[in-house]
Order: C-alpha cells, then structure tokens, then sequence
C-alpha cells in the first residue's frame, strides 16, 4: 500500500510538473528579447519540428541542425545529433537555454529579466507554489528544466496506421504501404537495421553509441573523408577522425511531417533520401562540400547501396507515410496553450 502511494504521489507530481511545463514550452517570455519558445523549433504543427533545413535562434542565427521531432523522445537514450553526453532530457534542454555559440534562448546573461517575466505571472506563482510547495523561491531554472522535461515526457504517439495494423486491423494498410513494409524490413533495403521498431531509431533499443551515431555517405568533402568542418557530427566531441561524419539516427515515426530531412536539412523529401540511401552516399558535384559521399572511407558499411524500381520505391514511401500519427497534429494536450486563449 505504501509503494501504491509514492506511485501514486509521483505521477500526480510528475502531472503537476507536465501542466506548467506545457505552459513554459510555448513561452516566448522564456527567450531574452521575448521572440522565440521551444515550441517555436519544436511546434506540434510539424510534428515537433518547425519545417527549416536548420532552426532560428531568438537573435536571429541559423543553429547547426535540423530540429528533430520530439515525438517519443523520451523513450530514446541519446537527445542529441552529435554529443553523447545529453543522455536526459533535463541535460539537454540546458543547451537551448544558456548555450551561448550560437545563442539559441538568449538566457544566459539574462537569467534575472527571464525568471522575473515568468514571476510576474499569477498562474506561473500558483502552478509552481503548489508543484514546489516546500521552496522560498519555486520559480527557479532548476524547476523549469524539469517541468519542461515533464512535459516532453508527455509526447506520445503510437496511433498511426501502422500501429493499428500491428494490433491487428488488416485494413490499416493499403496494399501499397505492405509491400513497402516488406522492402523495408528486407534484407536487400536493411533500412530496420538502423530503424528498429518500435521507435524506428536504435537510440530507443541500445545506449552503445556506436550503434546510434552513423555516417551515412552524406558528405565527402574535396574527397577526403570529411563531412563539413563547421559541423563533423560525434567527431566534434570525440576529437577521434573516424567518428568524423557520425550522427545520431533519427526515429522515422512521422517521418512524412517532419521534412527537410538529416542532420543538417539538406535533402527535402523523402524520394531524395530513398535515392541517396540506394546510391550508397550523396554525390555533390559542385561547391565547398563537392565530393562522393559514396566513397567516404569512413560510411557505415551498412549503406551500401541498393537497386529500387520507381514502383518499389513507391511503396516504400506509402509505409514511411504509414508511421505518421495524424493525432499528433490535433491532441489538444500537444496544442500551444496560449494560442487556445485567443480563440
């Protein structure tokens, strides 16, 4: 009974934490100048991405990558592209706050002006008063790191129609999606290998890193088995050349939502991708990054090309679009609350 309990005070704690961090999530007030929110990069009209090959930060930069969805995030064991030390989601949502090259929030520096925007709030002082009840001071960044968190711990979504086909409806599925469902989990294609359901990443099934960071073949650049200098991916941390180009494997889940795809934006849909995973690596013919990604001496040995007709190459595309769950888009829980209050 005394377990029952501390269950049962932990997820009404952890629901408290979830409401104000659905609040905060969608606040510009959270940013130093008042422009941006997380939702901002992470908006659930994109499924938790935001639609640009590389996101905006508040002062009005590029950032390095392409915002991965937050979708069943928190069922993953890595939280970032490159740097495999964000292994909490806590961890990670300090770098959007106080990382300061790029600026992505602006916090840092302004740590007094933000917390007091958020002070002068009634409904913020009584959420967090009654989450933190025993704390002088409940509104702290400490606090709103893990409300956020919280809520993002709340981005479900498993109602696609290939879930529906998993539990049994046969229907689910056109006939065009299976087919690409069989050439997905082929042999030939191997596209599960780095996609394992149920989250099609393998940073939902292992925390060995080197099975989640891959080069795919993406860059090649002036031949020399380099990806671009700006942005080398795990290499960047690991100070090691044959990390050099290796990026964290996205989950595909709402995958035809969440365009222009990889790490960097750089292919805008999906047919492209498929076409560049059965080359074997991107071939860029002319600018800074000209090169064979093909002949990366440092690829992964299972992007090794593949022969598709434009026929399978259909029904492959129909089952990526089968992972997308159309509620994601209307669950009113995954709606910007402020936005509900001018309707």
């Amino acid at each position: 009974k005394d377990r029952d309990q501390q269950g049962k005070n932990a997820g009404e704690k952890d629901k408290a934490l979830a409401e104000i961090g659905h609040y905060v999530f969608f606040d510009t007030r959270l940013s130093f100048n008042q422009s941006k929110s997380c939702g901002s990069c992470h908006d659930p009209r994109f499924a938790f991405t935001d639609g640009y090959r590389r996101s905006i930060t508040a002062s009005g930069e590029n950032l390095k990558h392409n915002a991965p969805s937050l979708i069943n995030i928190a069922g993953q064991y890595y939280f970032d592209w490159a740097n495999p030390a964000m292994t909490t989601l806590e961890k990670q949502h300090e770098r959007p706050l106080f990382n300061e090259h790029p600026v992505e929030m602006g916090v840092k520096g302004n740590e007094i002006n933000v917390l007091n925007r958020l002070k002068k709030d009634s409904l913020y002082r009584e959420l967090f008063s009654r989450a933190y009840p025993v704390s002088k001071d409940p509104i702290d960044f400490d606090h709103i790191i893990k409300c956020i968190a919280a809520f993002v711990r709340t981005l479900h979504s498993f109602q696609s129609p290939y879930d529906r086909f998993m539990n049994g409806d046969t229907t689910a599925l056109s006939s065009t999606a299976k087919s690409g469902k069989a050439l997905f989990f082929s042999r030939s294609l191997n596209c599960s290998s780095c996609h394992p359901p149920p989250l099609f990443t393998t940073a939902g099934i292992t925390k060995n890193t080197d099975s989640i960071y891959f080069n795919t073949g993406l860059y090649n650049v002036s031949f020399l088995n380099r990806y671009p200098s700006s942005d080398n991916g795990l290499g960047s941390y690991t100070g090691s050349s044959t990390d050099d180009g290796r990026f964290k494997t996205p989950s595909l889940r709402n995958v035809s939502l969440t365009a222009p795809y990889m790490h960097d934006g750089s292919i805008g849909t999906l047919e492209e991708v498929v076409d560049m995973y059965a080359r074997g690596g991107r071939n860029i013919s002319l600018g800074p990054f000209a090169g064979d990604g093909k002949e990366n001496k440092n690829k992964d040995s299972r992007i090794r090309g593949f022969i598709i007709s434009s026929t399978e190459k259909t029904c492959l595309i129909s089952f990526l679009y089968s992972l997308a769950d159309s509620t994601v888009l209307n669950n009113p829980a995954f709606r910007n609350p402020f936005d509900l209050f001018n309707k």
